[in-house]
């Protein structure tokens, strides 16, 4: 199974469209995530063109788009459960370690966020913590815009940043 990841997005409707979507397009995916601060929700229907969505809100979202999608889920996808959430649920806390205490009490084998807008794919404490960075307002070392790839097979999941250029 092939999941598209996305975060970040930022985009305001009247703006062109963010290129990652042709991107995303083109994995031809079985299903994407979107893990918040969409800031404007009318980019889902051009999502849900690509393949069916699973989202949450973000702490850059309206009150109806929270009201929605809500700020945390989890996500079955191919025998395995995903936790999706932005991030920002523990202030106090790194995005990643808050990433994780979201499902803290959840048997999860990835948890997919965002926020920071920093990639990130690495393994803690037995979960694979992803986050696909932001397609159009990157952060961090490489400061690239980026989207996520997850795949699963035979039960095992696995994680790709893939960087492009606007």
């Amino acid at each position: 199974m092939k999941i598209a990841v996305v975060s970040d997005t930022h985009w305001q409707s009247g703006l062109p469209l963010p290129r990652v979507l042709e991107l995303l397009a083109a994995q031809k995916p079985d299903l994407l995530l979107h893990a918040g601060d969409w800031t404007d929700l009318s980019l889902l229907d051009e999502l849900q063109k690509i393949a069916p969505v699973e989202a949450v809100a973000g702490n850059c979202d309206r009150a109806e788009t929270t009201a929605r999608l809500g700020q945390q889920r989890i996500v079955q996808a191919a025998g395995l459960s995903i936790g999706l959430t932005h991030g920002h649920l523990f202030p106090h806390l790194p995005t990643p370690q808050a990433a994780l205490r979201t499902f803290a009490e959840s048997p999860v084998q990835a948890v997919v966020f965002g926020h920071s807008h920093v990639p990130l794919c690495e393994r803690r404490e037995g979960v694979l913590l992803f986050n696909p960075g932001s397609a159009v307002r990157p952060l961090g070392e490489i400061k690239k815009p980026s989207y996520g790839l997850l795949t699963i097979e035979e039960g095992q999941i696995q994680g790709e940043i893939i960087y492009f250029n606007k």
